[in-house]
């Protein structure tokens, strides 16, 4: 019988074809199953991923936990601690503050030298309104001081000899007058220690304009000097009081910096405090102390 070679060719390639194609779809059973087992495992992974993070958060949770309570159970100690440690290491010293900023205050500050015995005299805030004194405003100044010269350094000058016992009513009750100044205490007293409590929350140059030429003035005078700010200032001077030399506390708002405030009143200069400036987070506290 003669076979057609067409229809052989034919038949042969049908073969083919479908040998093919049920390989192609074996394939694709098995690629199906082989994912899903992979989706199965990635899922578990995930889960027990999930589980582990849960675990953690709790356990982070509880610790924060314990913390809190540790934290809460030091600050009352140190609140009860702190006013018998510092009690009387300041008595009858005569202190003048004199504060640069509007932005920041320092009512615990002043309340912790009281406590630590000592005569806080006075309280001067500079407005930051004296770096954009108006024209008219100048001119009255200038002609108070009857003077012909940029006012602010006069000004500054007039602050300085204030706390070192030079005062003049007039002078000082014209700059109150005018919102240069306001003033809490009794100016007449002259300092036997100084605080500049400064920092900034904006960016500009009252630090050239103010705070380094007030220092330099109270400089003049001889009187000690110490450079303060609370540590949520947001444009810190403490650099800049260093360069004056002054002894620094960059987180007066807090017992431990309010702790070093009177420290370095009692002797003990330094630049202490929770910020790069600062060279150690407090004053040493010598074996005489320790041993009491």
């Amino acid at each position: 019988m003669f076979i057609n070679i067409k229809y052989l060719v034919i038949t042969v390639i049908s073969i083919f074809l479908a040998l093919g194609i049920g390989i192609l779809i074996g394939i694709q059973v098995d690629s199906q199953d082989i994912i899903f087992e992979q989706q199965e495992i990635t899922v578990q992974k995930m889960e027990n991923k999930f589980d582990e993070l849960n675990r953690l958060n709790l356990d982070l949770q509880n610790q924060i936990k314990q913390l809190s309570s540790a934290n809460e159970l030091n600050e009352n100690y140190i609140k009860n601690v702190f006013p018998d440690y510092i009690k009387n290491k300041l008595t009858d010293l005569h202190i003048v503050i004199v504060e640069t900023t509007d932005d920041y205050t320092y009512t615990s500050m002043r309340q912790s030298l009281k406590i630590a015995g000592a005569d806080v005299t006075s309280v001067t805030l500079i407005s930051e309104r004296l770096l954009y004194i108006s024209d008219e405003e100048q001119n009255q100044l200038m002609e108070h001081f009857g003077i012909d010269e940029n006012v602010i350094p006069v000004v500054l000058k007039k602050i300085a000899e204030t706390t070192g016992g030079k005062y003049s009513a007039d002078d000082i009750a014209f700059l109150i007058e005018k919102g240069i100044i306001y003033v809490n205490g009794d100016l007449q007293k002259p300092a036997d220690y100084i605080v500049i409590a400064g920092g900034s929350r904006d960016k500009n140059n009252k630090h050239e304009v103010i705070d380094i030429p007030l220092i330099k003035e109270v400089k003049k005078l001889s009187l000690p000097l110490i450079g303060v700010e609370t540590t949520t200032v947001e444009n810190s001077y403490i650099e800049l009081y260093k360069k004056e030399k002054l002894s620094t506390v960059d987180n007066v708002d807090t017992i431990i910096g309010q702790t070093s405030l009177v420290l370095v009143m009692t002797g003990k200069e330094g630049h202490y405090g929770v910020k790069k400036s600062a060279n150690s987070l407090m004053p040493f506290v010598n074996e005489e102390e320790k041993s009491r």
